[in-house]
């Protein structure tokens, strides 16, 4: 069954029942989010300015065919067949390209001889493939905002015309489509696992547009999508998690949001657990997050260690990016422990 974004298992059938049709199905990408307007450069998910000059050279291409249209168009960075993790090394890399990308990835295959085992970071990829610009990464378009009182079908609308008259080959659609019954989405989501994606994305046909993540409560938009995948780990030690410390400075992001700082100067100890520092049988360590563990229980948990570490807990997350890698995203509940361990 597929969970929400919280990773707490969903009824769909007496949630969305009633009300299925009014939603619009997409499948879920796994890539970069990017913002697209004219006579502006690329920006990323948070607003910032994308460094990545391959990628500023697909968005100035696509200058005329977009700028007869105002707004902001919203799209996944993504190519079908790679990982994710294949995907934000074009997206973050300055230029693929260059005699200091190659040199990079020299050296590191130098060291390791293209093992993963000794380090090498994209298992079946040689240097030739992560120095040379891959013509089938796309903007992947799925939104457009214009102004706030816009619903998501009528977005859609001019989205699709917006695509369709670009005639752009940096630029497709991504196909969002009417759910009939919760028999639809099933099938759809069966679909989107075989071709190996995240899951699905549902949207309210009236949904606003929203800058940053819908909540739950809205019931204006849903992930379905697998995150509660169980690993096993043995505890080696209790993390302590920190506070702003008091008089640190507050900074506004890109997004408008309140951020307190993150340097370890500006933060102090909480007096409280904060998770499981976890180790895995293929030689992983991560740390598990704590889920329904009240503040007496963390400042317990933290005060106690000896009862922890060393227990085996069953812990959930989502699937590593990558061969080898850690699970994500994960967080372990009360009943953790493994009897018997």
């Amino acid at each position: 069954m597929p969970n929400n974004p919280a990773g707490v298992q969903m009824d769909w059938e007496n949630l969305l029942s009633d009300t299925i049709q009014n939603y619009f199905c997409s499948i879920k990408e796994d890539g970069a989010r990017v913002e697209l307007e004219y006579a502006t450069p690329a920006k990323g998910r948070s607003l910032k300015v994308i460094k990545n000059v391959h990628i500023q050279r697909m968005h100035k291409e696509m200058q005329d065919s977009i700028g007869r249209y105002n707004g902001i168009i919203e799209a996944e960075f993504y190519a079908p067949g790679m990982t994710f993790s294949e995907i934000m090394h074009f997206f973050k890399t300055e230029d693929i390209e260059s005699e200091k990308t190659k040199n990079k990835y020299q050296k590191i295959w130098h060291k390791t001889m293209g093992s993963p085992k000794l380090g090498w970071p994209y298992p079946g990829r040689d240097i030739e493939f992560l120095t040379t610009w891959p013509e089938d990464l796309k903007f992947y378009a799925f939104d457009y905002y214009l102004h706030d009182y816009m619903t998501k079908e009528e977005r859609l609308a001019m989205l699709s015309e917006m695509v369709q008259d670009a005639e752009s080959e940096h630029l497709t659609f991504i196909t969002q489509q009417r759910v009939a019954n919760l028999d639809m989405m099933y099938h759809l989501y069966d679909q989107a696992k075989m071709q190996e994606s995240e899951g699905l994305v549902l949207i309210h046909k009236d949904s606003p547009y929203k800058r940053g993540r819908h909540t739950l409560k809205s019931k204006m938009a849903y992930k379905i999508k697998e995150d509660n995948l169980p690993f096993d780990g043995i505890i080696i030690e209790v993390v302590e998690s920190t506070v702003a410390r008091e008089g640190s400075e507050k900074t506004v992001n890109e997004l408008g949001r309140s951020v307190t700082s993150k340097l370890k100067e500006d933060r102090v100890p909480s007096g409280m657990a904060k998770g499981f520092l976890v180790a895995m049988e293929d030689g992983n360590e991560l740390t598990v997050s704590l889920k329904g563990f009240d503040h007496p229980a963390r400042i317990e948990m933290l005060n106690n260690p000896s009862e922890w570490v060393g227990e085996t807990i069953r812990f959930t997350g989502m699937a590593p990016v990558k061969v080898g890698g850690c699970p994500r995203h994960a967080h372990a509940s009360k009943d953790c422990i493994r009897d018997g361990k």
